[in-house]
C-alpha cells in the first residue's frame, strides 16, 4: 500500500462523518471538520493507526489492581495510538519531498486543543 511508505512520518488527513462521541481528549480530535496533521503509525484493512502524542491521564489503580490513594495520583501525558477507520477518512495528503512537515494554517496537530 502506498501509505506504508509514510510510516513514522507526518501526513495530513481530512475526516468525514466522524462520530461526535469519538471527539475529545482521548482521540485528540476536537474539531473533526478541520484537516489534521498526524504521525502515521501503521495501515491496515480497517483504517490507519495514528499517534495522539498528548493524552493526559491519571492512573487510579496500580498494575496489581489496587487503588492508588488520591494524594499519590498524578496526571501524566503519554502517547497513544488510535485507529481511524477508513469510513471516517475523506482524504489523505502525503508530503513525499519533505523530510519534516510542520502545520500550516489549514491543519491542526492531533491531540492539541484548538484555541
Amino acid at each position: 500500500m502506498y501509505l506504508d511508505d509514510f510510516i513514522n512520518q507526518q501526513i495530513q488527513i481530512k475526516l468525514r462523518n466522524f462520530p461526535e462521541e469519538l471527539t475529545g481528549d482521548v482521540t485528540g480530535i476536537h474539531r473533526p471538520d478541520d484537516w489534521y496533521m498526524v504521525k502515521l503509525v501503521a495501515t491496515e484493512g480497517m483504517g490507519i493507526w495514528v499517534e495522539n502524542p498528548c493524552l493526559k491521564r491519571t492512573e487510579i489503580v496500580n498494575q496489581d489492581g489496587d487503588p492508588i490513594p488520591s494524594e499519590e495520583q498524578k496526571e501524566e501525558t503519554c502517547a497513544v495510538h488510535l485507529l481511524i477507520r477508513w469510513e471516517y477518512i475523506s482524504s489523505v495528503l502525503t508530503f513525499p519531498t519533505k523530510d519534516t512537515v510542520g502545520v500550516d494554517e489549514k491543519a491542526t496537530f492531533i491531540g492539541f486543543q484548538p484555541s
